[in-house]
């Protein structure tokens, strides 16, 4: 379901409004829109790998991923000249540690994993979002609360005692905008403790991680979950399928494409230009192979600067849990 430009529009201001409500989390600043050490990265050039290969990081969301971002990786080659590598990484963890460690010249990522991965040194800044719809062409998407299609659960007011599932602890939509929206349903997201695996647990709920959206998606639908969490392209399509039901949601800027400040300038022009004129008509245009995948789930992008994730930023200010204020 998709909604009009002004409502999400609207929804963004109504996220930076609330979290001035957030009276059970303590405040701290936000980090800086610009990387720490984006001036130490681009007086000395340094490229991932080796002159003249661009390393492109990403995670899997759900099956296929690996090859659903090989389009993007074909038409960076033919746009700049350079070889492109994908660097695989298995989790959200391990893709801003890569980034961290300057294994990367480019992250496909979601919005929370650029903002953690620079508070953790990563020499990055973003230069286009993805747009997430073909219905709509501003960048963003929504991150969805889902029950099983017979549950008795109709707000998430009712999740307070009941199992709900995340993704992951380090997902934009799947965890960070989840414990928002459970926040402004009343329910209390300070965390009490860790579980066995580190994992931060509640008084209100209980948690399950389930590894990717796809997977939350299948869990709640199985049955393991009462609630869950997931982007709207899973959610909404169990919900055709008559798995789940979606039962509210909460808008999230669009994930960004990343470069790294310590390439050398005219590097990171071809790359700007390229990533940001990746429209899927010009990557046909090039002469590019694509996969279903990409064909279904990639409708372009639109240039975008650290400004337009401050909204994340704040939201780390207050929700301490997702650890990603700086």
């Amino acid at each position: 379901m998709f909604v009009s430009r002004t409502k999400r529009f609207g929804a963004v201001a109504t996220v930076v409004a609330a979290l001035s409500a957030v009276t059970v989390l303590a405040a701290c600043s936000s980090p800086s829109s610009t990387p720490a050490n984006a001036a130490a990265g681009a007086s000395q050039s340094s490229w991932a790998k080796a002159e003249g290969t661009i390393v492109i990081g990403a995670v899997p969301d759900q099956a296929g991923s690996d090859s659903n971002i090989k389009p993007i990786e074909d038409y960076v080659a033919k746009m700049t000249g350079y070889k492109v590598e994908y660097y695989p990484t298995a989790d959200y963890t391990a893709l801003i540690a890569a980034a961290a460690a300057g294994k990367v010249d480019v992250m496909s990522s979601g919005a929370l994993q650029y903002v953690m991965a620079i508070n953790k040194g990563a020499n990055l800044t973003p230069v286009a979002a993805q747009i997430n719809s073909s219905r709509i062409k501003e960048p963003g998407y929504y991150s969805e609360a889902i029950v099983p299609k017979d549950s008795a659960i109709t707000s998430l007011a009712d999740a307070k005692g009941k199992t709900v599932c995340f993704v992951d602890p380090n997902s934009t939509s799947g965890f960070l905008f989840g414990l928002y929206q459970l926040h402004k349903a009343g329910l209390d997201v300070t965390s009490n403790g860790k579980d066995a695996s580190g994992n931060p647990t509640f008084a209100d709920f209980k948690v399950h991680f389930a590894g990717a959206h796809d997977k939350s998606e299948q869990t709640v639908a199985s049955g393991q979950c009462d609630v869950g969490f997931a982007e709207d392209s899973i959610a909404e399509a169990g919900a055709q399928k008559g798995e789940v039901k979606v039962i509210g949601k909460e808008y999230v800027p669009g994930g960004p494409f990343s470069i790294s400040t310590g390439l050398p300038a005219d590097a990171q022009k071809k790359l700007t230009d390229a990533l940001q004129g990746a429209t899927p008509d010009a990557i046909k245009t090039a002469g590019i192979a694509t996969t279903p995948g990409f064909n279904s789930g990639y409708f372009g992008v639109q240039a975008k600067t650290a400004d337009y994730y401050q909204t994340i930023k704040d939201l780390c200010s207050q929700i301490l849990v997702a650890k990603c204020s700086k």
